[in-house]
């Protein structure tokens, strides 16, 4: 089986994020993409919302999707939360037989040599990264390759930044079931509507 391993902090997950999933899914033949939100990330500031709510909105985010399937095996495993770790757990439950791809961005690619153990992550999935606006990838290695797929010109710090001076506004570039949630549970100082 081909699977893609899809992390973040998902804080909050939004369009992009699925875009880039169903590119990864279309032009990799991936048959199933495991959808793992970071417990604690450690090249990152904590996220804003808790796991579980992160957790729960990824879930509204995928429903519907088939192959998608959240998990929460970062909250069983050490902190911080290290891509091996994960990736050597992931193998645990389904098996080492399979092919396996890293889905992330570009920004993230910037950053990969201070990852924990880089080369080993690389020796453990294929790496698929997804454009980013304004971030120039070239002199890929091997088992790096990137998707064929519109650069993503925003970002979940994008919509925390508007949040709180623009609610409706910010919630309207997310999808309507996400947005929903967060307006349900009061998320990132968003209240509820009042009923008219």
């Amino acid at each position: 089986m081909r699977i893609g391993v899809f992390g973040g902090s998902f804080d909050p997950p939004h369009a992009a994020h699925l875009i880039a999933a169903n590119q990864a899914r279309s032009q990799f033949k991936l048959e199933r993409i495991l959808w793992i939100p970071t417990f604690h990330p450690p090249h990152k500031n904590p996220p804003i919302e808790s796991f579980q709510h992160r957790l729960g909105m990824v879930k509204t985010l995928v429903a519907g999707h088939p192959g998608s399937e959240v998990m929460d095996i970062e909250s069983t495993l050490p902190q911080p939360s290290y891509t091996l770790n994960t990736l050597w757990a992931l193998k645990s439950i389904f098996g080492e037989s399979h092919s396996w791809f890293l889905i992330m961005g570009a920004d993230n690619w910037s950053i990969f040599p201070k990852w924990h153990e880089p080369q080993a992550v690389l020796q453990e999935a294929e790496i698929l990264l997804y454009p980013r606006q304004g971030i120039v990838l070239r002199d890929l290695p091997e088992r790096v390759q990137v998707l064929n797929s519109p650069e993503v010109p925003y970002a979940s710090r994008d919509f925390r930044e508007m949040v709180a001076k623009l609610p409706d506004q910010a919630l309207s570039f997310l999808p309507p079931l996400v947005a929903h949630y967060i307006r349900r549970h009061q998320l990132y100082g968003v209240t509820r509507k009042k009923s008219p």
